[in-house]
Parts: C-alpha cells; sequence; structure tokens
C-alpha cells in the first residue's frame, strides 16, 4: 500500500497567534507535544515489542510502566486503529507525535478513509459530502482547487484549523457548524482572499472574529451573518465595496436570509431581520457603499426613529421593503424625501387586519408628498386594511404627480388580491394603475 503525504498547518491554541508550518515530527515522548503543525509521512515498521525483562536473583527489577501505557501496548495494529479513530479528527492527528506505533495507526486510517472515499466516488460517479472531519482533511487535500467549503454533515464542532491553511481556491463558504478560532478564520480569508464570492457565518461569532476574517477579504460578493448582540458594528466598515448581497440577523440569532428581491438591484442589497435600534444605527455606516437594495423585518422592537435615521443616508436607495407595524407614519415617509432614486417601495403591515388603526389624515397626506417628492417612484405595494388602502388610493389619484423627465407620471399601487374587489377603481385616465398580488 503507497502511503500518500498530508501536509497541515495550523494555530497555536491561543487565538492571537499565527500557527507555523512544521518539518516533520521525529519525536516519540508524549511530552513532546509542544506545537500545532504536522505533516503525515511514511511511517517506519512498527518495532516488535520489547521483551520483558526478568531480574536476577538480588539484581534490580526494572520499574514497572503506567498501567495505561502497559494496555496500549497490548493492543494488537487493528485494535489500536480502532481506538484512534475514534477521537477528534484534530487531537487524533496531534496524537501522531506520541510514538511511531501511533503514527503507523493514523497513517493507515488516514489511507483507509482516501480509500473508502475513492471507493464510494467510483461506485456514485461524484465525489461524495465528506460525513466526517477526517473526510473532510482528505478532500481538501485531494482537491487543492476546491471551490466551496461546509461542514461535515455528520458532526456540528469541525475544528476549522484543520483545514484553514490548505485550501486556496474557495468562492463559497459556510462556516456553520465549525469551532472558530481568529487565527484560523484570518488565515482562511489570507489565503482566498482574491476568490471568495460567497460567506455564510454561524451565530455567536465575536467582533473581533468577524473583523480578522472581513479584514483579508477583497472579492467577497456576498455576506450572511448574524452579529453578536453587543457588536460595536466595526464590522461593517470592513466590508468591501465589491460586496452585492448583505444578509443580516440580529440579536445573534440565525435565520434564513430574507432578501429575496423582485428585482436585483444595480449596487448592494441589503436585508435586515431581527433588528434593533441600535443595530439599525450601525448601519448607517453603509452610506460610503452604494446601498440600493433594503429589506427590513421581523424586527418588532424597531422604532420609526430609528428607521427614518438609516433612510435618510442611504440616499442612493432604489427598492425599499418595509414589513412590520408603524412603518407608515410620517417619520419614515418624510425619510425617503432625499432617496431621488427610489422606484419601488413595499409597505407591509403584519398584524391581523382587525389590528391595524385606520391611517391619520396626516399620515395620508405623508404617502401623498412623499409620491409626488419621489420622482422616479413607479411601484407602491401597500398591505394594510381596505380602509387604509382606499385612503391612499384616494390620496394618490387626488396628487399632482407631475411628471418625470418630460413624460407623464404612472403609479402602479398594488394591494392584496383580497381586497382589490373592495376599493373604488380609478377613473380612466387616472394616473394610478391598481393591481393585486398574492
Amino acid at each position: 500500500m503507497t502511503s500518500h503525504q498530508f501536509t497541515f498547518t495550523s494555530s497555536r491554541y491561543s487565538d492571537g497567534e499565527e500557527g507555523t508550518s512544521l518539518k516533520a515530527d521525529t519525536c516519540d515522548k508524549c511530552d513532546a507535544i509542544s506545537t500545532y503543525g504536522f505533516i503525515i509521512t511514511p511511517a517506519p515498521p512498527s518495532p516488535p515489542p520489547p521483551t520483558e525483562e526478568v531480574g536476577t536473583a538480588g539484581g534490580d527489577v526494572p520499574e514497572a510502566a503506567p498501567r495505561w501505557a502497559s494496555a496500549i501496548c497490548l493492543l494488537d495494529h487493528e485494535l489500536l486503529k480502532m481506538v484512534l479513530s475514534k477521537m477528534d479528527c484534530w487531537e487524533m492527528i496531534r496524537a501522531r507525535r506520541v510514538c511511531r506505533r501511533w503514527r503507523s495507526a493514523i497513517d493507515d486510517i488516514v489511507s483507509d478513509c482516501r480509500r473508502e472515499l475513492t471507493d464510494q466516488k467510483t461506485r456514485g460517479g461524484e465525489v461524495p459530502v465528506p460525513v466526517t472531519g477526517l473526510e473532510l482533511v482528505v478532500k481538501t487535500q485531494d482537491q487543492p482547487k476546491l471551490t466551496e467549503l461546509r461542514a461535515p454533515t455528520a458532526e456540528t464542532d469541525t475544528d476549522l484549523r484543520l483545514v484553514a491553511a490548505t485550501c486556496h481556491a474557495l468562492e463559497k463558504v459556510n462556516l456553520r457548524g465549525f469551532k472558530l478560532r481568529a487565527s484560523a478564520l484570518r488565515r482562511l480569508a489570507r489565503a482566498n482572499a482574491s476568490s471568495l464570492r460567497e460567506l455564510t457565518l454561524p451565530a455567536g461569532i465575536s467582533d473581533w472574529q468577524l473583523e480578522a476574517l472581513l479584514e483579508p477579504l477583497k472579492a467577497l460578493e456576498r455576506l450572511d451573518v448574524s452579529p453578536p448582540v453587543d457588536s460595536s458594528g466595526k464590522w461593517l466598515r470592513l466590508l468591501p465595496k465589491s460586496l452585492k448581497r448583505l444578509d443580516i440577523t440580529g440579536s445573534g440569532m440565525t435565520e434564513t436570509p430574507v432578501y429575496h428581491p423582485r428585482w436585483p438591484t444595480s449596487g448592494l442589497d441589503v436585508g435586515v431581520q431581527l433588528a434593533t435600534d441600535t443595530l439599525l444605527d450601525q448601519l448607517t455606516a453603509l452610506a460610503t457603499h452604494t446601498v440600493t437594495g433594503l429589506k427590513i423585518r421581523y424586527s418588532r422592537s424597531l422604532t420609526p426613529e430609528a428607521t427614518g435615521r438609516l433612510l435618510t443616508v442611504l440616499t442612493t436607495l432604489k427598492n425599499v421593503t418595509l414589513c412590520g407595524s408603524g412603518f407608515i407614519c410620517d417619520t419614515v415617509l418624510v425619510a425617503f424625501h432625499g432617496c431621488s432614486q427610489l422606484d419601488t417601495l413595499e409597505h407591509y403591515d403584519t398584524r391581523p387586519l382587525t389590528d391595524i388603526p385606520a391611517l391619520t389624515q396626516s399620515e395620508v397626506a405623508a404617502v401623498s408628498r412623499m409620491a409626488v417628492t419621489c420622482r422616479k417612484l413607479k411601484t407602491l405595494f401597500i398591505g394594510s386594511s381596505t380602509e387604509n388602502c382606499q385612503a391612499v388610493l384616494t390620496a394618490l389619484h387626488e396628487a399632482d404627480l407631475g411628471c418625470d423627465g418630460g413624460q407623464s407620471r404612472t403609479i402602479n399601487l398594488w394591494v392584496a388580491k383580497s381586497l382589490l374587489d373592495k376599493l373604488t377603481q380609478p377613473p380612466n385616465g387616472s394616473k394610478i394603475y391598481l393591481g393585486s398580488y398574492t
């Protein structure tokens, strides 16, 4: 059987230190494990177990070895492999440094894993999805141009240090299910700084881990992140200009991304859920980007003031979706006046229809003024009660929409299909088209 050489580099256990690539280990003492870089090389033949020395009469009897050492020495090669294979992958590879017998057993475990994966690929015709950390390590070694990385399907805490230094062409990375250390994150980001396009991060990642990962990335286009509850928001200033989509789940929770734009924009699309006022205030740092799409939902603790502050600074917005209660109010609608490129606005009140209060005259007037001020507004979705939808429809019909670029303006007003027949249709010649969505 031909042994294959594996090269691993990793960090020390201290998160702030960088790991270094080390030469092949040649030490056989247990107390020599002082570093964590390793190279798997063909192991020399295991020497025969030492024969027990028998003391002569009146002579010294050799000191007895510890019981656990004697027990392991009694295991044959296959049993030793069985025991060592139960270890965590990171610890198992480190265990190669204990002695020659362990090194030989672990090298055989790796070879067996490679052979099994090859057989699966031969039978199935596709590269099998890694189930264990060891399978992931073998896959990354055998595919130096691997473009996608995700955690093994049968493990929930795989150490990222196992693969951080061996992947150099990744385009998509999902770090949910990995044990993260800042040094490993930094190493992974630096090795794939120019190739990584999509990145998904788990809840619980700290600010300094997030910053260590984002700082080297220069080509990132999509980021799905759940920042910590106490985040300072500094990581937002590290986002590259190449970013096209940012999905944020607040409160340190991992949820399905919320931003599914009807019409993806040409700039940065931002989706936020479970947001707080603090998070929205931090998002004002995105004013240095060309944010053209914004979607906010499932954010019950938001105040109109925080929403208004964010909208005021994101003046390049084209498509906006606001799902929740209290978004149709003077404070929020006035904030749109600076969005000269606004094309599509969606307002959905997520409360039961019976719980939605009637819009005040001031709020209805604010909708009308917003439509007049945002000269490029063409599409307006309203998810509210029949009374409120009728009030908005009437106000828009009576508003002087003027022209856009010398052409007569028409606004498409969309309401829930169940409400369409209950509303008064605009007369012929109206600048308002009334339609329904499902």
